[in-house]
């Protein structure tokens, strides 16, 4: 009896694994669909991890407007996952996120301009992304920004600006930022 089990389990799970994915024309939501599947294939979850299948669905999902989908892109290109390295082609996706007021694309792309990563160094652009950021809450860029006040990059060097940004973004969980407030208080 054993047997027919382990078999049944066999095909059912080849019926599971083997089935197309396609995203519904008639969605409304199709950019969220295609997101959502991009995720699955690459973090593998209930189906083999296929960097190729989500680096796809991400294309899709970008291309119809999903700003998750835009930055996931972005990453991609940025790390040259599944596709070779450009700075530039990752930029152009987070600048589509940016737009829309995607907090972790507005990150992105002040690091970018703070340090020249597919693009001119331009402090101005670094801050004024990052302070976009903050607004929202993200971590990354409440370092980022900390970092440009405690250095003095394209801005009036300031401690007193730079400590709670860092304090905030360790608090936020950026161990960047925990690590830095660590290095000051010993350097005192």
């Amino acid at each position: 009896m054993k047997p027919f089990y382990v078999l049944m389990l066999f095909f059912i799970s080849a019926l599971c694994f083997a089935e197309t994915i396609t995203i519904d024309s008639t969605s409304t939501t199709k950019a969220d669909d295609a997101n959502s599947m991009a995720n699955v294939y690459r973090l593998g979850m209930g189906v083999p991890k296929d960097m190729k299948k989500a680096f796809e669905l991400y294309q899709v999902a970008a291309e119809l407007g999903n700003t998750d989908a835009q930055v996931d892109l972005g990453d991609m290109y940025y790390y040259g996952e599944e596709t070779p390295q450009s700075y530039e082609k990752a930029n152009y996706w987070y600048e589509k996120a940016a737009k829309k007021n995607n907090a972790k694309a507005q990150m992105y792309l002040g690091y970018t301009y703070l340090n020249g990563k597919g693009v001119a160094v331009d402090y101005a652009k670094a801050k004024n992304f990052l302070e976009l950021a903050v607004k929202q809450g993200e971590p990354s860029a409440m370092n980022h920004l900390g970092t440009m006040y405690f250095d003095g990059k394209g801005v009036t060097k300031d401690q007193n600006k730079a400590i709670p940004l860092f304090q905030k973004s360790c608090s936020a969980g950026d161990s960047n930022a925990c690590d830095k407030l660590k290095e000051i208080k010993a350097e005192k």
